[in-house]
């Protein structure tokens, strides 16, 4: 057995190891495991070794409008953003709202309970989404034999929700509260919901959700039927209900789930004979509003409201392209829900520099990350939501600057001065929105100019891309220009040597405090550049030569550079006293202990996982070696406080024990801050399925609030942080239909049917993925069933008008039970079986194609 072997068998056994400790510590008295890893991950087996995330949010609101609602895992509801970042964009954005911060906590029972305000999922309380799939949120609470439903949803008032109610100054979103009691016993009850309405110093939607145990302090209203007021105006409207009264509290002294007294509390008593319902309406606009406008929101009917904003939001996840289908109701649902959830974190900035972004930290502190809302982009388009994406690529051309603001600083472009070369005054540079940017980024360059381009391939729109002054096209040459521009700087000696970047970019921001010249923010440029260089060659352009050499070149240096960084690195130790290079994620440190956050290790992973380099490249290769062989007791970076943690932090305990031999940056491939997961493009393009099969149950077993069916950035934290839900949604995308290969900026290949796990291909099963977009323009359908007796599988593939033929076309056919492929047909011909159970199809721009495949 080779070393590398031996290597991974020691860490598959210790993958082993985590599996069957966990059930019995997260689970005591679960059925004992097998004392082998699964040949296969299934959903089902990673979710045994989890404990969930318990702090689930979910928002509400409209495409375009800026701000949202935030509904937390108790049903309590926040009004942000909250106030943690103090900068003059979104205090411009704010002003017209007036003193809108607020949150609004829920309590039950004859004396005021609140259940679950610490995140614990209390059995008592239920979280769901309409229909599973759309961005209406319901909780449900127990209360004895009383069942309380809260619903809410949001429009903007006196507009339809169809046609898309595009913003425009002046607009009032108002988000609805609907709550629904029913006796569910034999005896009359009293049911009493007791509302709250709070500042907001008492919630966090920070790097972890949490609320406060103590109550905020009340905002200064004064309740006088049917409006909360304010000296400035009315902030939120209780319409008189049907059945029961409201009543008034200067103060609750004892509360029950929190400590100490609650301060200006309206209470809703009902009694309510068996069997019998009622209904209360809370309905907030986001600001402080004027009578009049008080006037007209209380008239709105809720429950007509409620069906025309449930058919707006079903009519745009049946409508969507890429319709995927699977034998997991969860998977499909998760992936229907998907253009909801991300077309209500579009916002449209109106006060200040008139710009559109996707949102990336949705009712916080919304500064703008660039690099992760351009990651999602694409799938804007995939999804046939084009209408939002045209204004969100806009945006990218609309932002461009020679300016580079504090990208040679240090702490989020605020600090010192990096050592170095700095970067030229040149025009082209799309990594800074203005007053929004959280940290100007090279990464952000590089994604901005990605999105660019994969739209323009996604819908072959050449009048898009030849219209405007300055034309898209002008913007994506002037921008992959800016970066040659900028590496010459680097090419130069000190005592007549190169520098140890030569060729790469100046010294740059990377993330929070790490700045220098980083692999991963030059990787991302170098892939930025060769998708220039694709598409230029695509349609014919003049230079796309010259600059596929210029690209090549640039990609040249930066392998060269990271293999003589490694070379002067300090190896590994590994436990038999053999050691491992180590690959740096900066030129200059050349030290694995260095490092000192998670995602800043992967290195040479990531330059992989999108083509910087070969996938199946020496580099990726040791940094993926390194990652699994974790780091030596007491050395390196551990996730600090795992064990005393009260959120989903504690699931990382076995993985980051300090009295263990050895601790590791990720488990089972899930990362600590799940929204930029590496493992789905990585092991993919490296056609490494066990790996993949890993990654994919585990994400998707732990890394989604299973009821609200929404992605966090960390561990129960910051809620619908792109760009997790779309990559969640690209990597399923993905094992069914993926474009391949290509990094130098050459002609790719498509993949069928790559990656479908044994779990999905049972005797009977279906699964599909339909009109699904590609890079090379045109759309696939692709749909598969497996025979009931489970020994042969029929494939249905329709190519659609491809603008770009690709280079190859290959199908994989995998059995349920693992037999291998024997024989297969295409159009009743039969094919040559290659490795891997696949097959090679017609390389055609359009077909149709049917495939029967025969398992030993």
């Amino acid at each position: 057995m080779t070393r590398a072997r031996l290597r991974e068998t020691r860490f598959r056994r210790f993958g082993t190891l985590i599996y069957v400790a966990v059930l019995g510590t997260i689970f005591p008295g679960a059925v004992a495991a097998d004392k082998t890893e699964p040949s296969e991950w299934t959903i089902e087996q990673a979710r045994l070794c989890w404990k969930p995330m318990t702090r689930a949010v979910q928002h509400v609101g409209v495409p375009g409008y800026q701000f949202q609602t935030g509904v937390t895992w108790d049903g309590a509801l926040v009004f942000g953003p909250l106030e943690f970042y103090n900068f003059k964009a979104i205090r411009d954005e704010m002003a017209p709202l007036g003193k809108h911060l607020m949150h609004v906590s829920f309590g039950f029972g004859d004396a005021m309970r609140l259940l679950d305000r610490q995140g614990t999922l209390h059995p008592k309380i239920r979280r769901s989404i309409e229909q599973g799939r759309l961005p209406i949120p319901h909780v449900e609470t127990r209360d004895g034999d009383l069942s309380w439903r809260e619903t809410v949803f949001a429009h903007l008032l006196d507009r339809p929700m169809k046609p898309w109610p595009e913003p425009k100054p002046g607009d009032v979103l108002v988000t609805h509260a609907v709550f629904r009691v029913r006796n569910t016993g034999l005896t009359r009850r009293i049911g009493h919901l007791w509302m709250h309405f709070g500042d907001t110093k008492k919630i966090f939607f920070g790097y972890k959700c949490r609320q406060v145990p103590e109550l905020a302090e009340s905002i200064a209203f004064r309740f006088e039927s049917p409006y909360g007021r304010l000296d400035d105006g009315i902030r939120f409207a209780l319409p008189t209900p049907r059945k029961g009264v409201l009543n008034v509290h200067p103060e609750v002294k004892k509360v029950d789930g929190v400590n100490g007294p609650a301060k200006n509390v309206v209470e809703w008593a009902v009694p309510l004979a068996p069997g019998e319902e009622a209904e209360l309406r809370l309905l907030i606009p986001f600001g402080v509003v004027d009578e009049k406008t008080a006037e007209r929101i209380v008239a709105v009917d809720s429950q007509k409201t409620f069906d025309e904003v449930r058919r707006y939001w079903d009519d745009l996840q049946r409508d969507a392209a890429g319709q995927i289908r699977t034998p997991d109701p969860f998977i499909n649902d998760y992936l229907a829900a998907l253009p909801g959830q991300i077309a209500q974190q579009v916002a449209y900035r109106e006060h200040t520099t008139q710009v559109w972004m996707y949102k990336t930290s949705p009712n916080l502190y919304e500064k703008y990350w660039p690099v992760n809302g351009s990651k999602s982009l694409p799938v804007f388009d995939m999804r046939g939501m084009g209408w939002l994406n045209r204004r969100l690529v806009q945006s990218i051309i609309d932002m461009r600057t020679d300016d580079v603001g504090g990208l040679n600083r240090a702490n989020m472009g605020g600090g010192k001065v990096l050592e170095g070369e700095g970067y030229a005054k040149a025009p082209g540079f799309l990594g800074i929105y203005r007053g929004w940017t959280a940290n100007p980024l090279l990464l952000s360059h590089g994604l901005n100019l990605c999105a660019l381009v994969a739209h323009h391939r996604i819908t072959r729109d050449d009048e898009w891309l030849r219209s405007g002054d300055p034309s898209p096209l002008e913007v994506m040459i002037e921008a992959f220009d800016w970066i040659a521009k900028q590496r010459r700087r680097t090419m130069r000696e000190v005592d007549g040597r190169r520098v140890s970047h030569w060729g790469l970019l100046p010294a740059a921001s990377a993330h929070d405090w790490l700045a220098g010249n980083t692999i991963f923010n030059d990787a991302y440029c170098v892939v930025a550049q060769a998708e220039v260089v694709r598409l230029l060659r695509e349609i014919g352009h003049p230079r796309a030569e010259e600059m596929a050499r210029e690209m090549n070149d640039y990609r040249r240096c930066l392998h060269d550079r990271y293999v003589e960084a490694r070379d002067r690195a300090r190896p590994l130790p590994l436990e038999d006293g053999t050691t491992i290079p180590y690959v740096p994620r900066v030129i200059q440190e050349l030290d694995w202990a260095k490092p000192d956050w998670t995602y800043t290790g992967y290195s040479a992973v990531r330059a992989g996982a999108w083509g910087a380099f070969d996938p199946r490249d020496e580099l990726v290769n040791q940094a993926l070696a390194f990652l699994e062989a974790g780091l030596p007791r007491g050395e390196g970076y551990y996730y600090a406080g795992a064990a005393k943690s009260d959120n989903s932090d504690r699931n990382l305990v076995d993985v980051s024990d300090p009295a263990a031999p050895r601790h590791y940056l990720w488990r089972h491939y899930v990362e600590y801050e799940t929204m930029w997961p590496v493992g789905a493009p990585l092991f993919l393009a490296r056609d490494d399925l066990p790996r993949f099969f890993e990654w994919f149950a585990h994400n998707f077993a732990f890394t989604i609030h299973q009821d609200f069916r929404v992605g966090v950035e960390s561990l129960d934290g910051v809620p619908a942080c792109s760009p997790g839900d779309t990559e969640r949604w690209l990597a399923v995308r993905n094992m069914f239909v993926r474009e391949d290969g290509g990094y130098d900026g050459s002609a790719q290949s498509l993949w069928l049917l790559q990656a479908i796990p044994r779990e999905w291909l049972k005797p009977g099963d279906r699964a599909s993925a339909r009109r699904i977009f590609t890079y090379f323009g045109g759309q696939v359908d692709v749909a598969l069933r497996v025979a009931d007796d489970g020994r042969s599988v029929t494939v249905n593939a329709v190519i659609g008008k491809m603008a770009v033929r690709p280079k190859e076309i290959r199908v994989r056919l995998r059995s349920g039970d693992g037999s291998p492929l024997a024989s297969a047909t295409v159009n009743g011909v039969a094919a040559p079986i290659l490795p891997g159970d696949t097959i090679v199809l017609p390389s055609n721009t359009q077909d149709r194609l049917q495939i029967v495949a025969w398992f030993r």
